[in-house]
């Protein structure tokens, strides 16, 4: 599998998954970003009516449904949960400029587990994984996860089973 072009990969790491959220949950904001697309388009004549402040309104209304529409495309295609066979890497993007990165490997986690919670996670089969850490480390909290029980299980089997390492 091929490791998203963002991500730095080690030395002999190879992603096993990489994990993107669910879009129904982000589905309103997308669906509000096109009506903001498309809303200058219905208002098309009556701006230009009002001559050289219409139209710039016109672009202006347009170029914000743009720019929040790839915003949001932007933010979910870029918030990825990557396991490979060394680590996991937790990778959200937050806004254009603001993204937060968080690492651990498999010996430093204590409990994996997630939850389904509610109508709509049920129905479209998404939920949140949970990784507890060593210590004073932050867990990790994945939202969003489509299909969190496959996810979960590989990675309880991935830091079960025995590294290469522990066998010489």
């Amino acid at each position: 599998m091929q490791a998203p072009k963002f991500l730095e990969l080690k030395a002999r790491e190879e992603v096993l998954e990489v994990v993107h959220g669910a879009l129904t949950p982000r589905l309103p904001k997308f669906v509000l970003c096109g009506v903001l697309l498309v809303l200058p388009f219905f208002l098309l004549f009556p701006l230009w009516k009002q001559g050289t402040l219409g139209i710039v309104l016109f672009f202006l209304l347009l170029l914000s449904g743009v720019i929040l529409l790839f915003r949001q495309y932007l933010k979910w295609s870029r918030t990825v949960f990557v396991i490979t066979d060394q680590r996991v890497v937790d990778h959200e993007q937050k806004g254009f400029f603001n993204r937060v990165v968080t690492q651990a490997r498999y010996d430093q986690m204590d409990e994996v587990s997630y939850q389904v919670k509610g109508i709509f996670p049920t129905l479209f089969r998404y939920g949140t994984v949970r990784l507890e850490l060593h210590g004073a480390s932050a867990d990790i909290v994945v939202p969003h996860v489509v299909r969190p029980s496959h996810v979960t299980d590989l990675l309880n089997d991935l830091r079960t089973s025995p590294k290469p390492n522990d066998l010489k």
